[in-house]
Formats: C-alpha cells, sequence, structure tokens
C-alpha cells in the first residue's frame, strides 16, 4: 500500500474574518473528499485570516503504477486551484510506501 499526501497553500488576499476562512476552506475539502473518497482538511495557519493551508492524503493499492498516483494527486490540486476561493501560491506532494 501506498500514501499520496500533498500540501496546497492559498492566499487569500485582503480576508480580514477567520471564521468566512473556515467556512470557505471547510466546504471546498468537503468537495474534495467527495469527490475523490481522500482525507483533506485544513493543517496550518489556522488563526492567519489571509493564508490557508489544505492537505490531503489518500490510500493508494499497490497495484497502481506511480505514473498513475502521480496522476490522480496532480488532478486533485487541479481540481482545487479551479475550485478554490482563493489563489493557490505552492503545492508540495508525496508518494510513500509502507
Amino acid at each position: 500500500m501506498r500514501i499520496a499526501a500533498a500540501r496546497i497553500t492559498l492566499d487569500f488576499f485582503n480576508n480580514t474574518d477567520v471564521a468566512e476562512k473556515r467556512r470557505k476552506l471547510s466546504a471546498l475539502c468537503e468537495e474534495v473528499r467527495k469527490q475523490f473518497n481522500v482525507s483533506a482538511l485544513e493543517v496550518d495557519e489556522l488563526e492567519h485570516p489571509e493564508k490557508c493551508v489544505i492537505g490531503f492524503a489518500a490510500v493508494i493499492p499497490d497495484h497502481w503504477r506511480d505514473a498513475s498516483i502521480q496522476r490522480f494527486s496532480k488532478t486533485i490540486c487541479e481540481y482545487i486551484d479551479t475550485h478554490a476561493f482563493a489563489r493557490v501560491t505552492s503545492e508540495e506532494s508525496d508518494i510513500t510506501a509502507i
């Protein structure tokens, strides 16, 4: 089994309301969970109103090839980029064998 994980940082420019950021992040993470059957949530910068950090992780079966796993992870990142309420500023991803 393998684990695909990513950390995506978003810039919510000129936001001053942490509660609004959390509502929007919660909705986005829920969409990602439903669409891709992965775990997704806010992982850092919880109290910063302009910065959002989303993490997602997926358990991948052994029969998937590396290219398929990378494509799956990239698809999720692109989905977040196109559906996010804020601008994506960085993406970091990794695949770990267990």
